[in-house]
């Protein structure tokens, strides 16, 4: 009897040795797999999203000087309580703090939308001003070419919607790090762990609603 209980555990225990020793590749594929992180191309415009100040301003004022693109859009996002209170500046005053910091001109800058407080309505106010409200170059809102940098776990969710809601869009997601995600070791960070689980569950939400 004592046998069998012995070959049992040595079983388990190389069962488990086994998930330990392949559980780092797999879930590191998963998430290589998940972001989509596509080359950019000259496109009509970049588009910033709400959150994400202190990364996502930066690389689309790179994205800009480099030429990819002849202006910036900016939403504007919904005030928290405390930012209506004039407490702390609000999401779309330190983008575009950032922005002008970085040499973005006011004449590249166009801030759409009103109170949006979901990537789904930032694609809305896109959506509009595609289609000609505050666009000089309004092509009818179809055939528009966007850049969107973003969080390396939002991207997937992010590259369907847009092109989801923007018909004839092209929708060219890159992923742009914070520092305190890891994309490579995401499963032992609980920073990133809860950012990755959180959008598997958005982008099926997303998928299923819109």
């Amino acid at each position: 009897m004592m046998v069998r209980v012995v070959a049992v555990l040595l079983r388990v225990a190389a069962v488990l040795m086994l998930l330990v020793a392949f559980s780092g590749p797999l879930l590191r594929g998963a998430a290589r797999w998940w972001i989509v992180d596509e080359v950019t191309a000259v496109s009509d415009a970049i588009v910033v999203l709400g959150g994400g100040e202190d990364y996502r301003p930066f690389a689309a004022a790179r994205l800009w000087k480099a030429g990819l693109a002849p202006v910036i859009l900016v939403p504007e996002v919904k005030r928290s309580p405390t930012e209506e209170l004039g407490l702390r500046p609000g999401t779309t005053e330190v983008i575009l703090g950032v922005l002008k910091a970085e040499g973005v001109p006011e004449s590249a800058i166009v801030e759409i939308g009103k109170d949006v407080s979901s990537t789904r309505e930032e694609a809305l106010a896109v959506k509009e001003w595609a289609a000609g409200a505050g666009s000089v170059q309004a092509k009818g809102g179809t055939g528009w070419r966007l850049i969107i940098p973003t969080d390396p776990f939002p991207t997937r969710r992010t590259n369907w919607l847009f092109e989801k809601t923007i018909p004839g869009c092209e929708a060219t997601v890159v992923r742009t790090d914070p520092r305190d995600i890891d994309v490579e070791r995401w499963w032992t960070s609980e920073r990133s762990l809860i950012s990755f689980q959180n959008e598997v569950v958005k982008y099926v939400l997303y998928r299923v609603k819109y």
